[in-house]
């Protein structure tokens, strides 16, 4: 409808006389057949507020209609110059656009209204901005609605509470593009906001707060590339808020943006299946992250990013699926070399896909109790580097919070390869399922080469006898563990080797269940390794416990014997060994050795004799000539000469009962098993085994093979 300005309409008229007098052209009650709303032209408008008839005066606070339909498009297109005053359009209908681009006002409202199209780029509104409630014009179905405000300036508060924004359905335009703007408020997004398509604040600089609880944010595809809210590298003074029943489908970024207060995602859903959900990567987060109760389809990442103080997923529900009908899930969390300044809680929280931790910072503790982490035939958590400056825990909270039961479960693996923790590794309530990764057969708990500045507590693990239990070159301060439950099912498979602990705390502390659990660390065909038998033996003895240890190093021995043997005659020296002086680690079976050698002895020396085959250098019987018990013992210690043996050797007296043998051959005088050269063999074999069992005793007696307690 053209605009005569020598022809105003009596709703017009009305609208300068109520603006003269700084009041509200309220048209709410003056609605035609239908419903139908009074009409305003927007060429009227536009030359009422660029103020060009000095008779219409615009008083404070500016020009404000309600309930009017504005016919025709509303073009303010860089006026700017000293400003236009505030205009307030609510509860009206405008089919057409309406543009202040590059325009400045004092204030702009539509709250309530129906329209189609928002133009304000580059354009600079000295107070608020109020869209709330606003709606499409269009009937149900092809209804849109887009405001594009790139690059504003708005010095006071974006209200948007209740706003429908929509694209069009074969559109890829935003349905709010804030891209680049700057807001010294707050951004109210909240209590039914809704947008079809998406939502821009790309590197905007926003003094205040971001509030969209409750809203909806729609804009998914079927690739999983398209974004549902974008504030990547946007600057946010105050807190963002994407809570309490929040909803997104389509990526939410957040990549490279500051935030100086808090991120609060609790009690929210976002959804974007086989693609990003949440990114966080290279944010800067100032406060803390809040995502108890979160509900996440999709994966939520988080690299590089740094957040000052907690981050919170308790209760989080978080599913990456990698394909339609979810048979297999994807990275689910996505945290490599994340800082955060404060605690990681994650107690309750529902995890299918890979929870990855690379080169994490958590100043605080990491706790993962009473959650779910799935990843079947894959790692369920992975922390490989991570650094965590208190406890890293599986266990139930004390407050009693377990949302799927009074356990932790982790099926899969969980890896824990070098990561440093300044506090506690405990786990309590807690079960492996497998199939493990890398084609394990069941579960895989690894914290290798990890370094612990506490003890290890480990209570009532649950695992399958396929179950593989990692701690090879990991170090502890110590060791307070329920041995028979906390390490899974006694056939499962401990990794012990290089494993340091610097005490055993454990109560009533058995080193027959310890021997048990050391066996464990060793399977066939692997490499036996004496290091975590000679380690709890050194441990042991530091506590005092040296008879503890001596069975345990005993112990060791046995195995090394039988793992390490080359073969039939160096299984039987060492077992020898072990069995005559403990591996040099029993003075009691060296004592009972030497006295039944002794025995022998006296028993060959009287046998000798009674046979006539102990004679004197002049050979008759020796008899008296010698002290049996000294005898034998001059004979077997190659030492020390007692004089026995010169007063007496094997021989033959004229009398002596001895068995003839049988002659090797005609011509000599040579006979196998002839009576003397058999005692001449023994007293030599004697001879010999007493230098033997003389060494193992001085091995035995000087302490050499005991466990040091350093």
């Amino acid at each position: 409808m053209a605009f005569d300005a020598n022809d105003l309409s009596p709703h017009e008229q009305f609208v300068v006389e109520r603006t003269s007098a700084g009041e509200i052209a309220d048209f709410s009650a003056m609605g035609g057949p239908g419903g139908a709303k009074p009409i305003i032209r927007a060429g009227f408008l536009r030359k009422l507020l660029l103020r060009l008839d000095t008779s219409w005066a615009i008083r404070t606070p500016g020009v404000r209609i309600k309930g009017a339909r504005i016919e025709g498009a509303l073009d303010l297109t860089d006026c700017s110059g000293e400003g236009l005053p505030a205009l307030s359009l609510n509860g009206c209908e405008i089919p057409d656009p309406i543009d202040v681009s590059h325009a400045r006002l004092a204030r702009l409202s539509l709250n309530g209204s129906r329209f189609t199209q928002l133009h304000a780029v580059e354009a600079q509104i000295d107070g608020e901005l109020d869209l709330c409630d606003v709606a499409p014009i269009e009937a149900a179905g092809t209804e849109t609605l887009t405001a594009k405000l790139r690059g504003v300036r708005i010095d006071g508060d974006v209200l948007a509470r209740g706003a429908k924004f929509a694209r069009a359905e074969d559109s890829d335009a935003d349905a709010l593009n804030l891209q680049g703007a700057e807001i010294e408020g707050n951004v109210f997004l909240r209590e039914g906001f809704e947008a079809f398509g998406s939502v821009t604040i790309y590197g905007a600089r926003i003094r205040g707060a971001v509030d969209c609880s409750g809203g909806v944010f729609l804009n998914r595809s079927d690739d999983a590339r398209a974004s549902a809210l974008i504030a990547e590298t946007a600057r946010i003074d105050g807190d963002v808020l994407l809570r309490n029943g929040f909803k997104a489908e389509g990526e939410v970024w957040f990549l490279g943006a500051t935030i100086c207060g808090n991120l609060d995602l609790s009690n929210a859903s976002f959804r974007n299946d086989l693609g990003c959900a949440v990114v966080l990567s290279n944010a800067r987060i100032e406060g803390q992250v809040n995502a108890d109760d979160v509900k996440i389809a999709g994966q939520l990442a988080m690299q590089n990013t740094h957040i000052a103080h907690n981050l919170d997923l308790r209760g989080a529900e978080i599913v990456h699926r990698t394909t339609p009908r979810g048979e297999t899930f994807g990275r689910a969390i996505d945290a490599t070399s994340i800082t955060i300044g404060g605690g990681a809680m994650l107690q309750g929280a529902n995890v299918k896909g890979e929870l990855f931790l690379a080169d994490a910072r958590i100043s605080g503790y990491l706790a993962f109790g009473a959650g779910r982490y799935i990843n079947p035939g894959h790692w369920a958590i992975r922390a490989p580097n991570a650094r965590v400056g208190s406890n890293l825990t599986f266990t139930l909270p004390e407050n009693g919070f377990a949302p799927h039961g009074q356990k932790t479960v982790i099926e899969g693996g969980c890896k824990l390869a070098r990561a440093r923790i300044g506090g506690k590794l405990a786990w309590s309530a807690l079960e492996l399922r497998g199939p493990g990764p890398d084609g394990a057969k069941d579960a895989v708990f690894a914290f290798v080469d990890a370094t612990i500045d506490g003890a290890i507590e480990a209570r009532a693990l649950t695992t399958q006898q396929d179950t593989f239990i990692d701690a090879s070159g990991a170090s502890a301060a110590a060791l307070d563990d329920d041995v028979k439950n906390g390490w899974g099912a006694e056939a499962a498979r401990l990794g012990l080797d290089g494993f340091a602990y610097g005490r055993i705390d454990s109560e009533g502390e058995k080193w027959r269940a310890r021997l048990g659990w050391l066996k464990r660390s060793r399977r066939d065909g692997e490499k036996f390794s004496p290091q975590p038998f000679t380690h709890a033996a050194s441990i042991y003895a530091r506590m005092g416990r040296r008879e503890d240890a001596r069975r345990v190093q005993l112990a060791q021995h046995d195995l090394h014997t039988l793992a390490a043997s080359t073969g039939p005659f160096t299984w039987a020296l060492s077992s020898l060994f072990g069995v005559i002086a403990g591996y040099g680690l029993a003075p009691i079976r060296v004592v009972r050795a030497l006295a039944l050698f002794l025995a022998l002895g006296v028993f060959g020396v009287l046998a000798m004799n009674a046979q006539g085959a102990l004679v004197t250098p002049q050979g008759r019987a020796c008899n008296g000539a010698v002290e049996p018990t000294l005898y034998a013992l001059d004979v077997a210690l190659p030492v020390i000469d007692l004089g026995q043996e010169s007063r007496c050797a094997p021989g033959r007296t004229a009398r002596a009962d001895l068995p003839a043998g049988v002659a090797v051959s005609e011509t000599s005088d040579w006979r196998w098993f002839e009576g003397v050269a058999l005692w001449r063999w023994a007293h030599a074999l004697y001879a010999i085994l007493g230098a033997i069992l003389t060494g193992l005793a001085v091995v035995t007696f000087s302490g050499i093979m005991k466990p040091k307690d350093e």
